[in-house]
């Protein structure tokens, strides 16, 4: 009778521990917000999506039907309702280890990982990649934000004669990308008196095929600040006019739009806006590419300073994909066949189309 005792308290010492140790954890149901308090106007800290495990605090209680978590992107307290996530319990170094990265560090520029460099990721990335970059896919066209500057590095996507005459009529409907974490996102409110326009990197007129598309355009994630008369308002409204009409003479083309950050004498200086601080670019650059006869692949390239440029035209901009490259460290076409890559980069057009 008295093993038996000490068996039992010994048992109870050891899921005691264990529970101590390991807790229960949550998995996300269903989209959701992660809030800053148990409340539903609480501002919001991050989106996590269907799947995300999310570590449970103060033993799992509740506070106004709020879960208390651990965020995973800020590493900070949140709140999550608990109808957007099941409680799981027991050990949640079991469901981290059970998650596969087929491709965790693709590259179309290398050879695909190999099954022993799979298994090095699998384990060194167990928590996942740090994430300072925001790739986001969209029926209009693809983006890559960064988490620092809050504004894209590069939006591409091609564009048809059809899309260029949609019907779909613009709604200056901008609002804050909530796909991406807050805190490495621009808000409204960053733009709110700061003197600078929300310029569009994919524009809209550009976006007419649908409702849905064209509201895309005004996610937060597709503007960076723009000086607005002489830039936006004209000469920048101006080269995106012409793109348009370049599609309906030839044909679909592919468009790439992005922000500079120009040094002078060896240093990088750029303005902030809003709380977020919001990145201002010195220079913004597009890429117009032409693929319709594959024997002639053709691109016009442009860098334009990002201020008021009354009384010049965009065609005084022309530059070489090569030197937008250098500048913003990006490396372009890398689809195309590597002689044809570096022929269309490295040629300066006299004129325009």
């Amino acid at each position: 009778m008295k093993l038996y005792s000490i068996i039992l308290f010994l048992a109870i010492f050891i899921c005691i521990s264990l529970s101590q140790a390991y807790g229960d954890y949550l998995k996300v149901s269903r989209l959701a917000s992660i809030k800053a308090e148990p409340t539903r106007d609480s501002r919001e800290l991050e989106r996590v999506e269907a799947g995300t495990i999310l570590p449970l605090l103060d033993g799992g209680e509740q506070s106004n039907g709020y879960y208390h978590v651990e965020t995973i992107s800020l590493g900070q307290p949140g709140w999550i309702y608990r109808t957007f996530a099941r409680r799981y319990p027991g050990e949640i170094q079991d469901e981290l280890a059970e998650r596969k990265i087929s491709e965790p560090l693709s590259d179309p520029t290398i050879a695909p990982l190999t099954p022993e460099q799979k298994r090095y990721a699998s384990r060194h990335l167990r928590l996942g990649k740090p994430q300072v970059v925001y790739e986001r896919v969209r029926e209009g066209y693809v983006l890559a934000q960064s988490g620092s500057l809050k504004i894209p590095l590069w939006v591409q996507y091609e564009l048809s004669p059809e899309e260029v005459h949609g019907t779909a009529e613009r709604e200056d409907k901008f609002r804050a990308d909530a796909s991406i974490p807050f805190g490495y996102r621009a808000e409204l409110a960053d733009y709110r008196g700061s003197g600078f326009d929300r310029g569009h990197m994919a524009p809209a007129a550009d976006m007419k095929r649908s409702e849905e598309v064209m509201g895309e355009s005004f996610l937060l994630s597709n503007i960076a600040p723009q000086v607005g008369r002489g830039f936006n308002q004209d000469i920048w409204k101006e080269l995106e006019s012409a793109v348009r009409s370049w599609v309906e003479q030839r044909g679909s083309l592919s468009i790439i739009t992005g922000p500079i950050f120009a040094a002078v004498d060896d240093k990088i200086s750029y303005k902030l806006i809003g709380k977020n601080q919001v990145a201002v670019p010195t220079h913004f650059y597009k890429i117009v590419i032409d693929t319709n006869n594959p024997n002639r692949v053709e691109a016009l390239a442009f860098i334009l300073p990002n201020k008021d440029l009354s009384n010049h035209d965009y065609s005084e901009y022309l530059t070489t994909i090569d030197e937008i490259e250098k500048a913003t460290g990006l490396d372009f076409l890398s689809a195309l066949p590597v002689a044809i890559q570096d022929t269309v980069e490295a040629y300066k057009s006299q004129r325009v189309w």
